[in-house]
């Protein structure tokens, strides 16, 4: 069964809540959905950040060599050479 929404009330700069109003009213949705559909994308950019710099952290700790590209080159010349190309 699912949990029954919190209610909680904030307080906004007016420019900002009259933007708000303007893409609520045409996207139909509640001022409660427009909210929750924002703070949803939020975090899932805020989740997105988070890993880019976990997998930059990962590549400085452990950079890759200059046989790791070559290696790389090599496979993606084979994965290429097995695609059949259009002579257009």
């Amino acid at each position: 069964m699912a949990r029954p929404a919190e209610k909680v009330a904030i307080s906004l700069d007016p420019e900002l809540l009259a933007r708000a109003e303007r893409l609520r009213k045409t996207t139909g949705e509640s001022r409660s959905a427009l909210v929750g559909r924002a703070l949803r994308e939020l975090l899932r950019a805020e989740e997105r950040e988070r890993q880019a710099a976990e997998y930059v952290e990962a590549y400085r700790r452990v950079p890759e060599t200059s046989a790791d590209v070559a290696q790389s080159r090599r496979l993606a010349r084979r994965s290429l050479a097995a695609v059949p190309w259009d002579d257009e």
